[in-house]
């Protein structure tokens, strides 16, 4: 199939580290999607980067991640537009509210936009990625995640419930079906890899941890380091711009099937990473 126009997409575009990904992307691909679920700021960012970067092809789309109806609009406008995907970075994060709060869809909020949209959009656009020249998937994640062994996409709605746990409950399973994906796409001109660019100066740090964040620059550069990076498959997991061991429990395939179970009874569907019969990392 031949391909003249890289296609990327980015998540979460508007503001903090997406929006730096964004400007550093537009330079690099023709075709540069601008993820982002405020019209206002998608225009402002579109008319900042287009005429910056003149041959590339600037596209806002608008969607909130927190709701599964408009992730498939997203799904469905793509596809009707581009016949490829070259880089899908899923950068949009939340770190939920004070107090348990559930999506019209009836999920944890965390879980959903952190983990469950990212999944969704990744499955909706999963063939368009395999017949790019070289698909990335570049799932941006903390290694908060570290703090939990396991993940929850319903966290208990009652007074024990913590939103910087429910985060990094979503960052954990973002991670564990980055490593599903790495098995499954083994072979193929598609890779995925998970990065942590580091705490950052961004509404979300400022949100969720006391401590102060580096500067969005740096973490634009390492995100833009995990799209660039040639990728093995062991090392998927990016730290700044160094491969790091990731959890063990992530590796596990029962954690991965459960995991993929639960997704794919979510969001109604056959996963497409599961269907093709992966040799899954362990086995």
């Amino acid at each position: 199939m031949r391909q003249t126009r890289p296609t990327a997409l980015v998540t979460g575009a508007t503001d903090g580290i997406g929006r730096a990904v964004s400007q550093r992307l537009a330079g690099l691909v023709d075709t540069l999607l601008v993820h982002g679920r405020c019209p206002e700021s998608l225009t402002a960012l579109a008319a900042t980067l287009a005429p910056a970067n003149p041959g590339t092809s600037v596209v806002p789309v608008l969607a909130d991640l927190g709701r599964f109806a408009d992730v498939e609009r997203l799904i469905r406008r793509i596809r009707t537009i581009y016949g490829h995907l070259d880089i899908l970075v899923n950068n949009a994060a939340t770190v939920g509210r004070h107090s348990h709060t559930l999506t019209e869809d009836g999920h944890e909020l965390a879980f959903q936009v952190n983990y469950l949209a990212p999944a969704f959009l990744t499955a909706g656009l999963f063939d368009l990625l395999l017949v790019a020249r070289r698909g990335r998937i570049v799932n941006v994640v903390c290694d908060a995640y570290r703090d939990v062994a396991t993940f929850d996409q319903d966290s208990p709605g009652n007074r024990c419930y913590n939103p910087v746990v429910a985060y990094a409950q979503s960052k954990f399973a973002l991670v564990a079906h980055t490593a599903s994906l790495v098995s499954a796409c083994s072979g193929t001109r598609l890779t995925a890899v998970c990065v942590d660019p580091g705490f950052t100066e961004t509404k979300l740090q400022r949100q969720s941890f006391c401590w102060p964040g580096g500067p969005v620059s740096a973490a634009a550069d390492n995100v833009l380091y995990a799209v660039t990076k040639p990728v093995h498959d062991l090392e998927f997991y990016v730290q700044g711009k160094k491969i790091v061991q990731p959890l063990s429990e992530v590796l596990q395939i029962p954690v991965q099937r459960q995991l993929d179970k639960v997704t794919g009874e979510v969001l109604d569907m056959s996963l497409p990473w599961t269907a093709t019969g992966p040799l899954r990392m362990g086995a």
